[in-house]
């Protein structure tokens, strides 16, 4: 109710410019926003963190053809992260969704658990024969969470591998 009422009355308020995204941030881990694409949504992001290993190597290619494709993480043996992971839903902005609690508690059964402190590539099945890269990671979290959150939609996942490398993927 916040964020609606906060959206009607800063709406027009500033000349030219255009509201485009109102955001309620609850702690530096939680926010709640509208924005302009479909102000009758509001958007739950929470971010969470995992630590893991993987290794980003491709057998068919010579290690100088590794190193040309995956720079600084071509390493036979592998490399670890502290990745960050955000989980966006997106409900009616009239109707709750669910409590923060259970959203927590849904990531962390169906996603954290799976990679934290893992080998990705040889702990995670999916990533067998799949490199798990931060688009890779993305998709496979999708995969994972999305239906998961009752009436909420999964809206988008965001893996950041590093402050400079993320990707965000939202679905099909």
């Amino acid at each position: 109710i916040l964020l609606k009422e906060g959206w009607k009355r800063l709406a027009g308020m500033f000349g030219d410019a255009k509201l485009n995204t109102l955001s309620l941030k609850l702690n530096p881990f939680r926010k709640i926003s509208i924005n302009s694409e479909d102000c009758t949504m509001a958007y739950f992001s929470e971010k969470f963190e995992f630590a893991a290993m993987h290794k980003l190597w491709a057998g068919q290619l010579s290690d100088e053809q590794n190193l040309k494709v995956f720079g600084k993480c071509a390493n036979p043996t592998g490399h670890g992260h502290n990745y960050i992971i955000e989980v966006t839903v997106k409900t009616p902005i009239d109707e709750q969704f669910l409590c923060v609690g259970d959203f927590e508690k849904i990531v962390d059964d169906g996603l954290i658990r799976l990679l934290d402190h893992k080998n990705l590539n040889a702990d995670v099945s999916h990533f067998a024969k799949i490199n798990p890269t931060v688009e890779n990671i993305a998709v496979f979290a999708w995969n994972k969470l999305a239906g998961r959150f009752g009436k909420a939609l999964l809206h988008s996942v965001t893996v950041w591998e590093t402050d400079k490398t993320c990707c965000s993927y939202y679905g099909n």
